[in-house]
Protein backbone atom coordinates (compact mmCIF):
# COMPACT_ATOMS: atom_id res chain seq x y z
CA UNK A 1 0.00 0.00 0.00
CA UNK A 2 1.22 3.69 -0.78
CA UNK A 3 1.62 5.20 2.41
CA UNK A 4 0.81 8.48 1.09
CA UNK A 5 -2.56 7.19 0.55
CA UNK A 6 -3.18 5.62 4.54
CA UNK A 7 -4.20 9.46 5.14
CA UNK A 8 -6.31 11.15 3.01
CA UNK A 9 -6.22 14.91 2.68
CA UNK A 10 -9.74 15.68 3.24
CA UNK A 11 -9.11 13.80 6.37
CA UNK A 12 -6.34 15.69 7.51
CA UNK A 13 -7.95 19.16 6.72
CA UNK A 14 -11.11 17.96 8.99
CA UNK A 15 -9.65 20.71 12.13
CA UNK A 16 -8.97 22.87 9.47
CA UNK A 17 -12.17 23.25 7.65
CA UNK A 18 -13.85 24.22 10.97
CA UNK A 19 -11.49 27.57 11.19
CA UNK A 20 -13.24 29.58 8.84
CA UNK A 21 -11.73 33.35 8.69
CA UNK A 22 -13.47 36.25 7.71
CA UNK A 23 -10.10 38.19 7.24
CA UNK A 24 -7.25 37.07 7.04
CA UNK A 25 -5.64 39.91 8.57
CA UNK A 26 -7.25 39.02 11.48
CA UNK A 27 -6.40 35.62 12.27
CA UNK A 28 -5.53 34.00 14.92
CA UNK A 29 -1.82 33.18 14.10
CA UNK A 30 -1.12 31.40 17.50
CA UNK A 31 -4.21 29.42 16.91
CA UNK A 32 -4.01 28.68 13.32
CA UNK A 33 -0.05 28.18 13.15
CA UNK A 34 -0.72 25.08 16.13
CA UNK A 35 -3.37 23.48 13.91
CA UNK A 36 -1.09 23.59 10.90
CA UNK A 37 1.51 22.20 12.74
CA UNK A 38 -0.68 19.07 13.66
CA UNK A 39 -2.02 18.71 10.45
CA UNK A 40 1.54 18.79 8.86
CA UNK A 41 2.70 16.80 11.57
CA UNK A 42 0.35 13.86 10.91
CA UNK A 43 0.93 14.13 6.89
CA UNK A 44 4.78 14.18 7.34
CA UNK A 45 4.73 10.32 8.87
CA UNK A 46 3.81 9.06 5.65
CA UNK A 47 5.92 11.02 3.51
CA UNK A 48 8.48 9.92 5.67
CA UNK A 49 7.88 6.41 5.09
CA UNK A 50 7.99 7.12 1.21
CA UNK A 51 11.36 8.83 1.57
CA UNK A 52 12.51 5.36 3.41
CA UNK A 53 10.65 3.52 0.92
CA UNK A 54 12.17 4.93 -2.26
CA UNK A 55 15.72 4.70 -0.24
CA UNK A 56 16.73 7.71 1.47
CA UNK A 57 17.34 7.09 5.12
CA UNK A 58 16.43 8.32 8.28
CA UNK A 59 19.78 10.27 9.09
CA UNK A 60 19.58 11.83 5.55
CA UNK A 61 16.47 13.98 5.83
CA UNK A 62 15.95 16.68 8.61
CA UNK A 63 12.20 17.98 9.07
CA UNK A 64 10.72 20.56 11.07
CA UNK A 65 7.84 22.87 11.11
CA UNK A 66 8.45 26.65 10.91
CA UNK A 67 5.53 28.77 11.64
CA UNK A 68 5.17 32.35 9.40
CA UNK A 69 3.68 34.95 11.31
CA UNK A 70 3.86 37.06 8.08
CA UNK A 71 1.61 34.96 5.43
CA UNK A 72 -1.68 34.67 7.55
CA UNK A 73 -3.08 32.99 4.69
CA UNK A 74 -0.55 29.85 5.42
CA UNK A 75 0.68 30.12 8.57
CA UNK A 76 3.56 27.77 8.28
CA UNK A 77 5.47 25.49 6.30
CA UNK A 78 7.01 21.69 6.82
CA UNK A 79 10.07 21.89 5.50
CA UNK A 80 11.96 18.34 4.29
CA UNK A 81 15.61 18.62 3.77
CA UNK A 82 18.82 16.52 3.23
CA UNK A 83 20.16 17.33 6.81
CA UNK A 84 23.23 15.85 5.81
CA UNK A 85 24.28 18.62 3.44
CA UNK A 86 23.85 21.58 4.98
CA UNK A 87 25.85 23.72 7.97
CA UNK A 88 24.16 26.51 8.79
CA UNK A 89 23.77 27.87 12.75
CA UNK A 90 19.96 26.91 13.09
CA UNK A 91 17.82 24.87 11.58
CA UNK A 92 15.58 27.59 10.01
CA UNK A 93 18.60 28.93 8.35
CA UNK A 94 19.44 25.08 7.41
CA UNK A 95 16.04 24.66 5.98
CA UNK A 96 15.66 27.51 3.72
CA UNK A 97 18.97 27.92 2.59
CA UNK A 98 18.99 24.11 1.59
CA UNK A 99 20.06 22.99 -2.23
CA UNK A 100 16.86 21.34 -1.99
CA UNK A 101 13.86 20.89 -0.18
CA UNK A 102 9.99 19.58 0.09
CA UNK A 103 7.91 22.06 1.93
CA UNK A 104 3.77 21.69 2.54
CA UNK A 105 1.77 24.00 3.94
CA UNK A 106 -1.96 24.32 4.30
CA UNK A 107 -3.96 27.38 3.72
CA UNK A 108 -6.94 28.58 5.55
CA UNK A 109 -10.78 28.43 4.73
CA UNK A 110 -12.09 31.90 3.66
CA UNK A 111 -15.35 32.90 3.74
CA UNK A 112 -15.68 36.31 1.03
CA UNK A 113 -17.90 39.49 1.67
CA UNK A 114 -20.99 37.66 -0.60
CA UNK A 115 -20.69 34.63 2.39
CA UNK A 116 -19.09 32.20 -0.09
CA UNK A 117 -16.18 29.83 1.52
CA UNK A 118 -13.02 28.92 -0.29
CA UNK A 119 -11.98 25.84 1.18
CA UNK A 120 -8.57 24.94 2.97
CA UNK A 121 -6.24 23.11 1.22
CA UNK A 122 -2.61 22.34 0.77
CA UNK A 123 0.87 23.37 -1.05
CA UNK A 124 3.30 21.35 -1.98
CA UNK A 125 6.66 22.42 -3.25
CA UNK A 126 9.68 20.86 -4.69
CA UNK A 127 12.48 23.90 -4.38
CA UNK A 128 15.93 23.41 -6.07
CA UNK A 129 18.83 25.87 -6.06
CA UNK A 130 21.96 25.71 -8.86
CA UNK A 131 23.49 22.91 -7.56
CA UNK A 132 20.10 20.96 -7.52
CA UNK A 133 19.01 22.04 -10.84
CA UNK A 134 22.69 20.57 -11.71
CA UNK A 135 22.35 17.58 -9.98
CA UNK A 136 18.75 17.12 -12.26
CA UNK A 137 20.27 17.73 -15.64
CA UNK A 138 22.64 14.92 -14.59
CA UNK A 139 20.27 12.82 -13.66
CA UNK A 140 18.89 9.78 -16.07
CA UNK A 141 15.89 9.88 -18.17
CA UNK A 142 14.48 6.76 -16.53
CA UNK A 143 13.95 8.29 -13.44
CA UNK A 144 12.33 11.13 -14.65
CA UNK A 145 9.98 7.74 -16.87
CA UNK A 146 9.73 5.90 -13.94
CA UNK A 147 8.02 8.68 -12.14
CA UNK A 148 6.40 10.10 -15.09
CA UNK A 149 4.66 6.77 -15.60
CA UNK A 150 2.59 6.76 -12.61
CA UNK A 151 0.57 9.48 -14.14
CA UNK A 152 -0.39 7.08 -17.35
CA UNK A 153 -4.20 6.38 -18.03
CA UNK A 154 -5.62 9.32 -15.71
CA UNK A 155 -6.00 12.55 -16.26
CA UNK A 156 -3.06 14.65 -15.27
CA UNK A 157 -3.24 16.70 -12.03
CA UNK A 158 -4.29 20.87 -12.82
CA UNK A 159 -2.00 23.32 -11.49
CA UNK A 160 0.84 20.90 -11.13
CA UNK A 161 3.16 23.38 -12.77
CA UNK A 162 6.57 25.35 -12.31
CA UNK A 163 6.24 28.78 -10.99
CA UNK A 164 7.30 31.57 -13.33
CA UNK A 165 6.53 35.00 -13.25
CA UNK A 166 5.75 35.28 -17.57
CA UNK A 167 4.79 31.82 -18.80
CA UNK A 168 2.96 28.84 -17.97
CA UNK A 169 5.45 25.99 -17.24
CA UNK A 170 3.14 22.10 -16.55
CA UNK A 171 5.61 19.48 -14.63
CA UNK A 172 3.55 17.25 -17.29
CA UNK A 173 3.77 15.39 -19.23
CA UNK A 174 7.27 15.26 -20.52
CA UNK A 175 8.22 16.02 -16.98
CA UNK A 176 12.64 15.79 -18.22
CA UNK A 177 11.83 18.45 -20.89
CA UNK A 178 9.76 20.41 -18.58
CA UNK A 179 12.57 20.62 -15.88
CA UNK A 180 15.24 21.70 -18.73
CA UNK A 181 12.83 24.35 -19.86
CA UNK A 182 12.09 25.69 -16.03
CA UNK A 183 15.82 25.64 -15.51
CA UNK A 184 16.64 27.30 -18.27
CA UNK A 185 14.20 30.35 -17.83
CA UNK A 186 15.56 30.34 -14.09
CA UNK A 187 18.94 30.89 -15.53
CA UNK A 188 17.67 33.59 -18.23
CA UNK A 189 15.53 35.37 -15.08
CA UNK A 190 18.88 35.03 -12.43
CA UNK A 191 21.12 37.00 -15.33
CA UNK A 192 18.55 40.04 -15.69
CA UNK A 193 18.66 40.29 -11.66
CA UNK A 194 21.20 42.56 -10.12
CA UNK A 195 23.54 40.67 -8.43
CA UNK A 196 22.75 37.24 -10.62
CA UNK A 197 21.17 35.49 -7.40
CA UNK A 198 19.98 32.03 -8.58
CA UNK A 199 16.05 32.12 -9.43
CA UNK A 200 15.60 28.95 -7.28
CA UNK A 201 12.92 26.78 -9.51
CA UNK A 202 10.16 25.45 -7.80
CA UNK A 203 8.22 22.71 -8.81
CA UNK A 204 4.20 23.57 -7.54
CA UNK A 205 0.90 22.08 -6.64
CA UNK A 206 -2.13 23.52 -5.25
CA UNK A 207 -4.38 21.33 -3.74
CA UNK A 208 -8.31 21.71 -2.26
CA UNK A 209 -11.35 19.37 -1.75
CA UNK A 210 -12.55 20.38 -5.54
CA UNK A 211 -9.81 18.42 -7.23
CA UNK A 212 -9.38 14.44 -6.79
CA UNK A 213 -7.97 13.17 -4.36
CA UNK A 214 -5.63 10.11 -6.46
CA UNK A 215 -4.37 13.58 -7.39
CA UNK A 216 -2.68 14.88 -4.36
CA UNK A 217 -1.32 11.33 -3.59
CA UNK A 218 0.19 11.54 -7.42
CA UNK A 219 2.05 14.74 -6.87
CA UNK A 220 3.12 14.18 -3.42
CA UNK A 221 4.88 10.45 -4.00
CA UNK A 222 6.24 12.10 -7.19
CA UNK A 223 7.62 14.87 -5.23
CA UNK A 224 9.00 12.75 -2.48
CA UNK A 225 10.96 10.34 -5.66
CA UNK A 226 12.58 12.94 -6.79
CA UNK A 227 13.55 14.68 -3.80
CA UNK A 228 15.53 10.65 -3.03
CA UNK A 229 16.46 10.83 -6.67
CA UNK A 230 18.48 14.55 -6.16
CA UNK A 231 19.66 13.06 -2.99
CA UNK A 232 21.40 9.60 -4.42
CA UNK A 233 22.65 11.51 -7.36
CA UNK A 234 24.30 14.15 -4.99
CA UNK A 235 26.55 11.19 -3.44
CA UNK A 236 27.33 9.89 -7.15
Amino acid sequence: MNPISVLKPNTLLTTLNTYIVEDLSNADMVTTAAIAASTLSDLAVPVLQMLASAGAEADDVAVEFFPDKDEPGTPGTMFFWPGTRTMQHSAWDDAHGAEYSLRMAVFLPERDDDGAVYPAGFTLTLKLEASACELIEKMPAGVFELIESDFKGAALPSGFEFLDDSEHVPVLPNMRRQFIKAISRAHAASNKRRGNRFEAVMMHYIWDRIEPEQHFDAVLAALAKLFVALHQQARR
